[in-house]
């Protein structure tokens, strides 16, 4: 159990000369030491050496290895309280909302009384020994693996710290760890959409694990991941060893037209990107104008709409019209009011009766 002290070994030395009633000076002569050296080791200035516990044990009847126990012991105690200074320092590093974060997952218990804790937590989350190490780790996931114009357009709505939060949350499940051994296939993966498109036309309390089921056959992980408060992403893809792709989503509203349509963008970004490159599906439209966003959006209208896209919806208002008319094109009336809320086809305040929550 970790101590908020550190206790010198010399202290259990001042104990037993207290209690054989040896003075310093006694002790020092029967251990051929000086009086210098036993008043060190006494009051923790100097250590107690390994040669120096092997003699103690002759004098004193207290194994050496006992001796050297309470060095360590100590020494690590010392180290432990110089490291908790330090990281109380760094207490910036986990502001209240990545604080809030840890404690939903079971990361931490500390509070912001316990700023050194909650960053120790927050190192050994990531594996990492050092708070330096820590921002070399959180930097490379946007120097390589995500695109850093698409964080840059988006700066304010993204906190790196949450976001590698939320992405090591996703590394740590052990459907994370079973994908390690499949092997994605993309010939499959496209023979599937059809599926994939039929069983996302239905929301209810299986499709997710339907859904997950059928990419599974094909070597896609697709999982949920609670996200941190007022996260602004819907979902990555990322790629697992670089080769067996992995779709994270945070069922952010967990609303049927979100998750679906965010699953198929990403989807797009698996079949129609380089392999290996990771993308971020944002909240707002503030993020979406590159290529490779564009080209998500246009995959999943696609697959999901067909040619006439959201035209068949155009002009309706009415839950009955929007429901029908998505039973008869085949995907789910959650999905269509989403899609014309999004382009201003439909007020915000109008067919949220069809949406389904997850």
């Amino acid at each position: 159990m970790e101590t908020d002290y550190a206790v010198a070994p010399g202290e259990y030395l001042a104990e037993w000369l207290e209690e054989t009633g040896h003075t310093q000076q006694q002790l020092a002569d029967r251990l051929g030491w000086s009086r210098k050296r036993v008043n060190e080791i006494v009051g923790g200035r100097a250590p107690i050496t390994p040669e120096a516990a092997i003699q103690l044990e002759r004098v004193t009847g207290t194994a050496a290895d006992s001796w050297t126990r309470l060095e360590a012991l100590y020494r690590t105690d010392l180290a432990r309280l110089q490291d908790a200074s330090s990281l109380a320092a760094d207490a910036g590093l986990v502001p209240r909302e990545l604080g809030a974060y840890m404690r939903l997952l079971g990361i931490t218990t500390a509070s912001a009384r316990e700023p050194a804790r909650l960053v120790a937590d927050l190192l050994r989350f990531h594996q990492c020994g050092t708070v330096s190490a820590y921002r070399e780790v959180v930097a490379d996931h946007f120097r390589g693996e995500f695109q850093l114009a698409a964080l840059k357009e988006s700066a304010k709505d993204v906190d790196v710290d949450l976001l590698a939060a939320w992405l090591r949350a996703g590394e740590l499940t052990e459907a994370h760890e079973r994908a390690r051994g499949t092997n994605y296939d993309e010939a499959v993966l496209r023979a599937l959409l059809p599926e994939l498109r039929s069983r996302a036309a239905t929301s209810d309390a299986s499709m997710l694990e339907d859904l997950s089921a059928i990419l599974a056959r094909a070597g896609v992980l697709l999982q949920i991941v609670p996200p941190p408060a007022r996260f602004p992403l819907h979902g990555v893809t990322r790629w697992i060893d670089g080769r067996v792709p992995m779709i994270q989503q945070t069922g952010r509203q967990h609303t049927d037209g979100f998750i679906i349509w965010t699953l198929f963008h990403e989807l797009g970004h698996i079949l129609n990107d380089p392999r290996g490159q990771a993308h971020l599906e944002y909240s707002t439209d503030k993020a979406r104008n590159s290529d490779a966003e564009r080209g998500a959006n246009a995959f999943a209208l696609q697959v999901l709409f067909g040619d006439a896209g959201l035209e068949p919806f155009r002009g309706l208002t009415d839950d009955a019209d929007i429901a029908r008319t998505a039973r008869r094109i085949g995907v789910s009336p959650g999905l269509a009011v989403l899609q014309m809320h999004r382009r201003r086809m439909l007020p915000y305040s109008r067919g949220n009766r069809l949406t389904v929550k997850l």
